[in-house]
């Protein structure tokens, strides 16, 4: 089978310890050199990024912005490619040796096929372990269609195939409409807007090491504070705009606006500002779009963490403060 050439999109800030780690594992795929496209977007780093990337010379392509977000850094990767298919790499993880070839001939064989992902080795830098992610086996080695697929996640408030597992059909990324406010959600989005219009394929092996270091680019740890929360839930309103005016299930925009909400009382009890207005209004939204969730609306609830969210301020201060006595 003839390889078509494909564009491996690595947007990076301030990794230039990583950097080339990235780079090198790119450039050891089992797949032609020749049709192996590299594109490194620097969202505004100000450490040696740009030196450690122009020792590469032409074997990558080199683009700077100012610090707009990952966002729009992944925007002009995605305008620039020029490959079949684009995969996405973020700067501190890495492609495993078989990557871009298993994937490819799975996308090869099914035209149908818009999204090809599958699990990452999590690799913890502090205690140097590396575990799989937890894909569950439904969703191994078969077609799923996009929507059904998404439904399937935000019932369960998770989200995987995005991130340096991310692979799809250059034309669907091309036409996605990115706004740099989508920033923090960056990888939730491209997963959202690809599934939505057409299959998806989840192959059984790693073929990605997402690397844990505590500073990841690519996601804010809501145990950051104010700031961070504050940054994920602009990011998941600009993602709601999105969903509002244009062509996704009903449910699916429900369940979003669901989970910003979920979200909003999440950092209004870090702040120690949850007042009784907001729970209410947490429970008003849950019971109008009950009918809409349907049965599974028990167990949207415990996986949005709706009865947690319910306990006032005072009293989960409490039992945090009592949990730590417990034996």
């Amino acid at each position: 089978m003839r390889k078509p050439l494909v564009s491996v999109i690595i947007p990076t800030y301030n990794y230039a310890e990583f950097i080339c780690e990235a780079i090198n594992s790119v450039l050891k795929q089992n797949f032609p050199q020749h049709l192996i496209e590299i594109i490194i977007v620097d969202d505004g780093s100000i450490d040696d990024t740009s030196d450690k990337i122009k020792s590469y010379g032409n074997a990558v392509k080199y683009f700077y912005q100012e610090n707009i977000g990952k966002a729009w850094a992944t925007k002009i990767g995605i305008e620039n490619a020029q490959g079949k298919y684009i995969f996405n790499l973020d700067a501190d993880d890495l492609f495993l040796p078989d990557k871009l070839h298993n994937v490819v001939n799975i996308f090869e064989q099914n035209k149908d096929i818009v999204h090809v992902s599958h699990p990452a080795f999590c690799w913890n830098v502090k205690t140097n372990t590396k575990t799989v992610e937890p894909i569950p086996s439904s969703i191994i080695g078969r077609k799923i269609l996009g929507r059904k697929f998404l439904s399937f996640l935000y019932r369960r408030n998770i989200l995987f195939g995005g991130g340096s597992t991310f692979a799809a059909r250059t034309p669907i990324l091309k036409d996605l409409f990115i706004s740099k406010e989508i920033d923090m959600m960056t990888d939730e989005y491209l997963v959202l807007s690809t599934l939505n219009q057409g299959y998806s394929f989840f192959l059984k092996e790693p073929l990605s090491v997402w690397r844990i270091h505590g500073n990841n680019y690519s996601n804010t740890n809501p145990n950051d504070g104010y700031e961070g929360l504050m940054k994920n839930i602009k990011s998941m309103e600009a993602i709601l705009t999105i969903l509002s005016n244009n062509d996704f299930e009903d449910s699916l925009k429900k369940l979003y606006k669901f989970k910003i909400t979920i979200a909003k009382l999440a950092m209004q009890e870090k702040v120690g500002n949850k007042s009784f207005d907001d729970i209410v209004n947490m429970w008003v939204e849950l019971m109008r779009n009950a009918k809409i969730f349907g049965p599974n609306i028990v167990n949207i609830m415990k996986c949005y963490t709706v009865l947690n969210r319910t306990i006032p301020t005072r009293v989960l201060n409490v039992c945090k403060m009592a949990k730590r006595f417990l034996p």
